[in-house]
């Protein structure tokens, strides 16, 4: 079985045992925070760490998240490091968030643009991509900047994107630049 299957595994149950307990949502706010984390090659690299004895991971634990995490959160990630499956927190957290996205119908969507966007350009977004959704679901929007767009945006949701980049603009301009397709129609008369 594939570390990637043995994560949403994990990630289900912790789902399942929160929703038992009516703490789903703050679970989910427990793993985001871990998630932040485990983004951090320093965590990581001690986790891994076959040198470093369980211990001293679950003093580390403690340090971090020790009165910020909800008992049910803390308990699992105890768990998964004397079972000696703390390597796979962080998949275990991105199939979490994946898999509560998927249960309260939260699709996630990202807006590149040149320069960061306000408040009211982001819900401007929200809003002319809001068709976008089935029924029930509701946007998440992030932002990302990438000067080399030059300006204009890309809306990336799922398998789906919309390119009003000045940079696809002038790509398109360059190629009919070239186009000789016409050439054969002119010589023809």
């Amino acid at each position: 079985m594939s570390q990637l299957q043995i994560a949403s595994r994990y990630a289900k149950s912790l789902i399942d045992l929160a929703s038992e307990n009516k703490q789903l949502a703050e679970v989910y706010e427990d793993v985001q925070s871990i998630a932040v984390v485990c983004k951090h090659q320093e965590f990581l690299s001690m986790l891994n760490s076959p040198i470093v004895h369980t211990d001293k991971k679950l003093a580390v634990m403690q340090q971090l998240f020790g009165g910020k995490l909800t008992d049910l959160t803390m308990k699992f990630t105890q768990l998964m490091i004397h079972k000696g499956r703390e390597s796979l927190l962080a998949l275990i957290c991105n199939a979490f968030i994946d898999q509560y996205k998927e249960i309260k119908k939260i699709k996630t969507a990202k807006v590149i643009t040149a320069q960061p966007l306000g408040e009211q350009e982001l819900n401007n977004v929200k809003t002319k991509f809001s068709h976008w959704l089935k029924a029930g679901e509701t946007m998440e929007l992030s932002q990302k900047t990438d000067p080399r767009i030059i300006g204009g945006f890309l809306f990336e949701m799922g398998d789906r994107n919309y390119d009003a980049t000045i940079k696809r603009q002038l790509e398109e301009m360059k190629e009919n630049l070239y186009d000789k397709s016409y050439v054969s129609l002119v010589e023809k008369r």
